[in-house]
């Protein structure tokens, strides 16, 4: 029998916000990067910009930091093949059916509203935009249920530089510098998969990101969720800070805001890529601490979110796709025009989540859950999702 665990309510509204940001992060990229002609206003723009290069530090490192935490969490309590098999479940049918849906409509729209056609996945047409985090996700899941449980106890040492203590602490933050420099040499010494950029793009999202699922899952074996997500360290904001500082001139997500060409030098990129991890690390756990001080209970809000995140966020870019050569045309400045455009993104997506909850089979299929009420006493535990 394991000890009961205290629940962090912070975490539940962490894993809905994670996923959540994303919607104005890709509403801005698709308009960039996606569309033809280019949106070279919301390029320009300082506040887009911003929002875009800060949460992309790392958003997607925490998302993966908790999902390896919760992982870890539930395959303890649950045994491993119950866990596996929820798992396959939970992600693997909301993949399925939003390759088979979402990613042939997608791929569709890319090209007759973006102008700008989506690459093939696995030979289909079918765009793999944002579902790769599945894909991700799931080889995370299989890897991590591969090894042993009597493999993964951290060293008392290595629990304290998770928590920044000390001279283990600045080693995991070098480590993490390394890590990322291992993403430049897979990127830059492997040869893409000819003809393959999403099946490139999904491998490349498993090396880099294993650090983040890492951290999550030595984090619940060393028993640290309530020390860890409210972190109590003065360092970390000065450090993050200091870190950004060096990230944002060097970031082609705000370069142009900047008056900057889009993209730095070999240098400046390597320079980028060795600080990107210890910066999502910093600010994920500033993130963490933040939202501790803010919740400190359960919440009916935060439940419909965290029971409605995965099916907003997989909907979200049909309607961003939808609405953005609409959002455009607008007579209004670029942040406005990008503002409204998420505002719509975000109610179309969560009028998706409660269409697909309405049965049963769409709640398994986009949601990987039945539907269930939405109304919950104040006691009652929000299951992870991830």
């Amino acid at each position: 029998m394991t000890q009961p665990v205290k629940r962090l309510h912070h975490l539940d509204a962490a894993r809905a916000l994670l996923l959540l940001l994303g919607l104005p992060f890709h509403v801005a990229t698709k308009a960039i990067f996606e569309s033809e002609p280019a949106a070279t206003a919301f390029q320009t723009s300082l506040g887009i910009g911003a929002y875009a290069s800060i949460t992309h530090a790392f958003r997607m490192f925490a998302f993966f930091m908790l999902a390896g935490y919760f992982a870890a969490m539930m395959r303890e309590r649950k045994g491993a093949g119950a866990w596996i098999a929820e798992r396959m479940r939970r992600l693997g049918l909301p993949l399925l059916a939003s390759l088979a849906t979402l990613g042939l409509i997608q791929f569709q729209l890319q090209d007759s509203l973006l102008h700008k056609p989506s690459p093939h996945f696995l030979g289909l047409p079918v765009a793999l935009d944002h579902l790769w985090f599945l894909f991700v996700l799931l080889g995370f899941c299989l890897t991590y249920i591969a090894i042993p449980l009597s493999r993964i106890t951290p060293s008392p040492r290595l629990v304290k530089a998770l928590q920044l203590q000390g001279l283990g602490g600045i080693a995991l933050l070098f480590a993490l510098a390394v890590w990322g420099l291992v993403r430049v040499a897979t990127e830059l010494l492997l040869p893409p998969i000819p003809d393959a950029p999403s099946e490139t793009l999904l491998w490349q999202q498993f090396v880099f990101h294993s650090a983040g699922f890492t951290l999550g899952v030595l984090a619940w074996h060393g028993r640290l969720g309530e020390q860890l997500f409210a972190l109590r360290n003065r360092s970390v904001l000065p450090a993050a800070a200091l870190l950004l500082a060096i990230y944002i001139p060097l970031d082609p997500l705000i370069r142009p805001a900047l008056g900057l060409e889009i993209y730095p030098s070999l240098g400046g990129m390597l320079v980028m890529r060795a600080i990107e991890l210890p910066l999502a690390y910093l600010l994920s756990l500033a993130l963490f601490r933040l939202l501790a001080a803010l919740i400190r209970g359960p919440s009916r809000t935060i439940t419909f979110f965290v029971d409605g995140a995965l099916a907003i966020y997989l909907f979200h870019l049909v309607w961003a796709m939808l609405i953005l050569p609409h959002a455009r045309a607008l007579p209004v400045a670029a942040e406005l025009q990008w503002l409204l455009a998420t505002a719509a993104v975000l109610v179309l997506s969560v009028a998706s989540f409660l269409a697909v909850r309405s049965t049963s089979l769409t709640a398994m299929l986009f949601c990987g859950a039945p539907a269930r009420p939405m109304a919950l006493p104040a006691s009652a535990a929000v299951q992870p999702v991830h």
